[in-house]
């Protein structure tokens, strides 16, 4: 396995334990993903851990299943599938208890073995269909 897929895995597997000590070895001091900017302005991996600390407050139990990791050009690719079980906030969103499971693909610049920049396509709408949460209007 190569350095800069190693890198994208050990961010994967900090949202999975929640262990983010070491984070600035694998995470960049410029790292930036754009979904995050509603929440917070920080960037590096001050803005990494909020990350983790955020999704595992709505999902205690969340685990990534490995699909496949794709390199070339300076990027890495993810292929993951999300799930867990939605037992604290959600932007807003109360609690269900309910399971989820859905697909995601992840792209990550990795610079001299760290992710400096990451972008990510979630199917965040059949997740919230999943946890019953919100009914559309109309």
């Amino acid at each position: 396995m190569s350095e800069a897929i190693d890198s994208v895995r050990r961010m994967f597997q900090a949202f999975f334990t929640g262990k983010t000590d070491d984070a600035a070895e694998y995470i960049d001091p410029e790292y930036l993903n754009p979904a995050t900017l509603e929440r917070s302005d920080k960037r590096g991996p001050e803005s990494f851990v909020d990350s983790v600390d955020w999704l595992r407050n709505a999902f205690p139990e969340l685990h990534f299943e490995e699909i496949e990791y794709r390199e070339g050009g300076g990027y890495v690719t993810a292929h993951l599938v999300m799930s867990g079980r939605h037992t604290g906030d959600l932007v807003g969103l109360p609690p269900t208890g309910r399971r989820f499971a859905a697909e995601q693909l992840h792209l990550c610049e990795v610079v001299d073995g760290r992710i400096r920049n990451h972008r990510e396509w979630r199917d965040d709408l059949g997740c919230l269909r999943q946890l019953g949460l919100p009914a559309l209007p109309g």
